[in-house]
């Protein structure tokens, strides 16, 4: 159902070159749980990015169901992580003031569902994971392994082929993991679960296959899957087309105001904020515009009242020439005769 083969990812600046993955390739069973391990900067949360379509690869090339996605488009990419992925984080991402059942519901508003469908698939959701009685909650109100939860329901409402988690027991007890961790196991029945963890204990008591990365490569593959689709309900999956992505024009009418319901001191603040900003500028363009017809006005005024005479003459370019020519003759007769003057003068200064 999902095979990378030779996957690699550089990434690139002016003075370095990093390789998060050095071809990488390998298979996954269309049921399972999977966990990838490995040291901080292994490329463990960069292969996750790239299955999920949130990165791309530098080379190589990743499969899903039998399908290259070499010339995927972003709408390709789009209705994949729609209608195929469900991604758990490690921080949850849930919304702080929407309630848990619309944190829910919000990953089907791109499916085309309708707001009967969406509520039904939601409650079911929040009931597999044992949280139907809090679904008017609020984020707030939650312990963090019910935030977690909620995460894996909403991941799981739009019934994907495979769930992908990162760190999901990061930032919870012992306990708590392990209730997440069952959760996820359980989900592993039914679907492919890939996880990233640090926590070697946990990815072995739980995990049907461990996949340990180091510098970029895979080291190290506990159950490995040569790609071979045997049975009947594995081809049945790999011809399940993907659906396309679209939210009805209501739909995000709806979310827009109850996004604007939801922050009732915010909204008026930015509409009076923004009102002043809208009356300013047309206040100085009325101004300026009063200005200008003024100033127009008073110059119209002005030459009506000192019309300007327009006259007609020529100019006979000959006779100004000799005129100048004279001028300059005669500005050399009177030097000549100054320079006489002098040389008669001097030698009777002499004597």
């Amino acid at each position: 159902m999902l095979e990378l083969k030779k996957i690699s990812k550089v990434y690139e600046t002016e003075d370095l070159k990093q390789t998060a993955l050095d071809c990488i390739s390998i298979n996954f069973r269309k049921n399972e749980f999977a966990s990838i391990l490995g040291p901080s900067g292994s490329g463990k949360t960069t292969l996750l990015n790239i299955i999920v379509g949130l990165d791309q690869y530098t080379s190589g090339d990743l499969i899903i169901n039998e399908v290259s996605t070499k010339k995927y488009t972003d709408r390709d990419w789009d209705s994949y992580r729609n209608h195929r992925v469900g991604f758990v984080f490690q921080s949850y991402n849930l919304i702080a003031h929407q309630t848990i059942l619309k944190n829910v519901e919000l990953a089907l508003t791109l499916s085309g569902v309708s707001k009967t469908e969406r509520v039904k698939k939601a409650k079911k959701a929040l009931k597999e994971v044992g949280l139907l009685k809090h679904m008017n909650k609020k984020p707030s109100q939650l312990s963090g392994g019910q935030m977690q939860r909620v995460a894996i329901a909403r991941a799981l409402v739009n019934d994907p082929d495979i769930v992908l988690a990162d760190e999901p027991t990061g930032a919870l007890d012992s306990e708590t993991s392990k209730q997440i961790m069952e959760l996820l196991k359980s989900v592993a029945k039914e679907k492919l679960v890939i996880m990233v963890t640090h926590n070697p204990e946990l990815a072995s008591e739980y995990s049907n296959r461990i996949i340990k990365l180091k510098d970029g490569k895979i080291i190290d593959d506990t159950n490995p899957y040569d790609g071979t689709v045997n049975t009947k309900e594995d081809l049945e999956v790999e011809k399940k087309k993907p659906k396309k992505t679209s939210m009805s024009f209501l739909t995000a009418l709806s979310l827009s105001l109850n996004n604007l319901m939801t922050k009732k001191g915010r909204t008026p603040l930015t509409a009076f904020a923004g009102s002043i900003g809208i009356i300013g500028i047309a206040l100085i363009l009325s101004l300026s515009s009063g200005v200008q017809n003024y100033i127009n006005r008073v110059q119209e005024e002005t030459l009506t009242s000192y019309p300007l005479v327009i006259e007609e003459s020529s100019i006979d370019l000959t006779s100004a020439i000799n005129e100048r020519r004279e001028e300059i003759l005669n500005d050399k007769d009177k030097k000549m005769i100054k320079i006489k003057k002098l040389l008669l003068i001097i030698p009777l200064l002499i004597l």
